[in-house]
């Protein structure tokens, strides 16, 4: 009877409508497909990174870097600084041996790279960098210098400061030929006990000292402004012992008094130095 259908059909309705909403909102059945070979990545290189140092390691390989507190204001130093440290951290990890390579006794590598302030005068801030690496072919220690005027945050290399830079290394050459010659002489005579130190060892030191503070921008480019919160006094060049062919008394400093550049200064830096007017007077050392 037609109606006896229509009746069937409205009860089963429900029933329908509720197998369906159970279907749609049921949970995706589970993979039983295995994990491909590869799907999960190694654990990455365990690396720590704070305002104040970066530190990372990975397969026989540390690396410890330590940055200053410096002001935000000084953000051409700060990223000046953290240039470096990536660009010698990546050139350590582009040289480390690769897994073939390595072998149970080659000794882990390890880069040690710290910035430290070395001078602060009312003008300018100085920046050490000092690094030493242990690697299967070690290394000598590495330093470098950054300087920046806090006025206006300029980065500064040593011709920089200078109107005439060739006539200014030529000035530091001689000056720091001097003192270092003196200071070489000194050691050798004590050395010999009688005074007379021999006279190749004086011609090999000679030499050396000649060729690593020839007057070229490379042989100058470690250095600091020298003061500690005044008007700046001088310069201060480091020369590493392998610049000056040194086979001992490791790094060397030289500090130059201002009066031996002062008048070969740009005008816009003259300010920034103190200086006796009479000891610019020629003959006056």
């Amino acid at each position: 009877m037609p109606w006896l259908c229509t009746f069937r059909l409205r009860a089963l309705l429900p029933c329908l409508l509720t197998l369906l909403t159970a279907a749609c909102n049921a949970p995706p059945a589970a993979s039983s497909a295995p994990d491909v070979a590869g799907a999960h990545p190694l654990p990455a290189d365990v690396t720590s990174i704070s305002a104040l140092a970066e530190e990372g390691r990975g397969e026989s390989y540390e690396f410890h870097i330590r940055y200053p507190d410096l002001p935000p204001e000084w953000s051409a130093l700060i990223q000046a600084l953290h240039a470096y440290a990536a660009q010698r951290k990546q050139e350590f990890l582009d040289a480390l041996p690769a897994p073939a390579e390595r072998t149970a006794s080659t000794p882990p590598a390890a880069l040690d790279l710290e910035f430290d302030i070395a001078r602060r005068t009312e003008d300018f801030v100085s920046v050490l960098a000092r690094e030493t690496m242990h690697s299967s072919t070690d290394t000598a220690p590495r330093i470098a210098s950054f300087v920046m005027r806090t006025t206006d945050g300029k980065i500064l290399s040593i011709v920089d400061l200078f109107a005439t830079p060739d006539a200014a290394l030529q000035a530091l050459s001689d000056e720091s030929r001097r003192q270092l010659e003196g200071r070489y002489e000194a050691s050798l005579r004590q050395s010999a006990g009688d005074g007379n130190a021999p006279a190749p060892s004086l011609k090999r030191m000679q030499e050396g000292v000649q060729r690593g503070t020839q007057a070229s921008v490379g042989n100058f480019s470690v250095f600091f402004i020298d003061g500690i919160d005044s008007k700046a006094i001088g310069l201060t060049l480091i020369f590493p012992q392998a610049q000056l062919a040194a086979t001992s008394g490791g790094e060397q400093q030289v500090e130059v008094p201002a009066k031996v550049f002062y008048h070969l200064l740009k005008p816009e830096y003259r300010d920034a130095f103190a200086i006796d007017t009479a000891e610019l007077k020629p003959g006056v050392r």
